[in-house]
């Protein structure tokens, strides 16, 4: 096998195309909401890519059959523009294979008239957040501009690793507009509360209407674990408090 193997499936004839990355990351924050989508839009998918970089294993499906690991990318046709989706389980399990992947469902994504990027992700703070924010990165004044009439929330400083980093700075050395938006999430629990909060911003900027009731299921679900999380985290600060208080009343017989 080739370090990255593309298998078309289907070649749709598509324009003003937005490649949209919601592989796994932080708090599955961007896996979340671009599988979302996938399910609302009843994306199809057209292409398979394969690569010796991603985790040796297969897959094991409902029917017994099995399925090699790999990365997928589906297609919606709108309105006003059409919609590629990067999906997948994984990715890439060393550095240069993350570039290898990346540049190779760009250079896929380009044949069919792409225009624009959106990586989606999530910024682990470690605080437990029941109104998540969106932070946002972009590779022009413009569109930081653009983004934040939508609310995205713009700060200088840190890094963004993996493919929603990637992607984003491999689609300017392409000339080709590209952003990265990230829900606030602390970074320890699947996060669907974030993954919403992403998605609805995603939306409005792309001009979609899109069903989010099982996401906001879902998204409660989190705000129950980050309620457990809060409590449990705050009782363990009042039994240290306490220990501290009995150690420092407790007298001393060391000289």
């Amino acid at each position: 096998m080739q370090d990255v193997e593309v298998r078309i499936i289907e070649k749709p004839e598509l324009k003003n195309t937005v490649l949209i990355e919601g592989l796994p990351g932080i708090g599955l924050v961007g896996k979340l909401a671009a599988d979302h989508m996938l399910d609302k839009l009843k994306a199809k998918k057209f292409a398979e890519i394969y690569s010796p970089f991603l985790p040796p294993q297969v897959s094991i499906k409902e029917d017994g059959t099995v399925q090699l690991v790999n990365n997928e990318l589906y297609y919606w046709k709108g309105e006003k523009n059409d919609i590629i989706l990067l999906l997948g389980d994984f990715q890439g399990i060393t550095p240069d294979s993350q570039y290898k992947l990346s540049e190779k469902a760009i250079d896929v994504a380009m044949q069919y008239g792409l225009k624009r990027i959106f990586t989606l992700g999530g910024l682990g703070t470690g605080d437990i957040v029941r109104n998540p924010k969106v932070f946002g990165a972009a590779t022009t004044i413009k569109q930081v501009e653009e983004l934040k009439k939508y609310g995205v929330i713009f700060r200088g400083g840190g890094a963004i690793f993996g493919a929603a980093g990637l992607i984003v700075g491999l689609g300017m050395l392409k000339d080709i507009p590209s952003a990265c938006l990230m829900g606030e999430t602390h970074g320890q629990i699947i996060d669907a509360k974030s993954a919403e909060a992403v998605l609805k911003v995603l939306t409005s900027i792309l001009g979609i209407e899109m069903d989010m009731t099982e996401l906001a299921g879902k998204a409660k679900e989190t705000e129950e674990q980050m309620g457990k999380m809060s409590k449990m985290l705050t009782d363990q600060k009042k039994a240290m408090e306490r220990q501290q208080e009995f150690l420092d009343e407790t007298p001393s017989y060391i000289r």
